[in-house]
């Protein structure tokens, strides 16, 4: 398989604070296009989910990994789809019949090919344009620790994308308030769907998550964004109904323009990342 994803975080509320909206509950029916029982992970190709989100093909987390542990690529399935501020999940899984693939299967990612990064590779070149109508590149960051993560403004589960927005607004939080890092980290959010994700939504959306000058979203034309993307070992799969299926990874590019660190899926904190970016850093300064 070609796809992965999972992950989690929370907030506590004062008197003031409004409250967490209720967890949602939508019922699924699909067809299994890949199963990954370690993980507890499913890809489905499912219909409409009236009131949440068009048909589309989605990798979604099993509360009860043994409700899949028969089930295969062409088993036809229903579930409950439970949505809460910050993950999502599938439960009561129930196996209604077969059908074959047919073109249901994955087509091939871009990744196929092409080197995919290593720590101690030199950062791609490829240049990429801004929410703020910039065009810039990873080497033109050399001196500073660079977060590259991911994303499509599009994604509707709350534990994707999303995710990795709410995560990098924390360690732009963070950095700004530590002495190692202010100044000295550069945050970019790649979008792998330039079609919707033209720099006018980006900007809306970086306004949205309080982006400072430092944290930048950007894109390309889609054969060098998925190009970028896959040097990163991410894979962008797009149905011909309009979604896209994907992997999460994140990198940290040090201040020599090298890969220092991979991290794959979401299964690490902001806590974790901002240790990345410091020894990124400080190794930088020892050498």
């Amino acid at each position: 398989m070609r796809w992965a994803a999972a992950g989690l975080v929370v907030l506590t509320a004062g008197c003031t604070t409004p409250a967490a909206p209720p967890t949602q509950r939508y019922p699924l029916t699909g067809q299994l296009l890949g199963v990954q029982l370690d993980t507890g992970q499913i890809l489905v190709r499912h219909e409409a989910i009236p009131g949440y989100m068009d048909a589309m093909t989605m990798p979604f987390t099993v509360a009860d990994r043994t409700l899949i542990r028969d089930r295969r690529p062409g088993d036809l399935i229903t579930a409950t789809l439970v949505v809460g501020a910050e993950q999502s999940r599938l439960e009561d899984l129930q196996l209604i019949g077969r059908a074959p693939l047919g073109d249901a299967a994955p087509a091939p990612p871009v990744a196929d090919g092409l080197h995919i990064l290593a720590p101690g590779d030199p950062a791609p070149d490829t240049r990429l344009t801004t929410h703020r109508g910039a065009t810039v590149a990873l080497p033109d960051w050399r001196g500073a620790a660079v977060a590259v993560t991911f994303i499509y403004t599009r994604c509707p589960l709350p534990d994707f994308c999303p995710l990795l927005d709410r995560r990098f607004a924390a360690i732009q939080a963070a950095a700004a308030e530590d002495p190692v890092l202010r100044g000295k980290v550069r945050l970019l959010s790649v979008s792998f769907d330039p079609d919707a994700d033209t720099p006018a939504v980006l900007a809306a959306h970086a306004e949205g998550l309080d982006a400072g000058a430092d944290w930048h979203f950007a894109t390309a034309p889609r054969a060098d964004s998925d190009r970028f993307a896959a040097r990163f070992g991410v894979n962008v799969i797009r149905e011909a109904d309009g979604s896209i299926t994907h992997n999460l990874r994140t990198a940290v590019v040090a201040p020599d323009g090298r890969i220092a660190v991979l991290r794959s899926g979401n299964d690490w904190s902001a806590e974790d990342l901002l240790a990345d970016l410091r020894q990124a850093l400080t190794g930088a300064a020892t050498r």
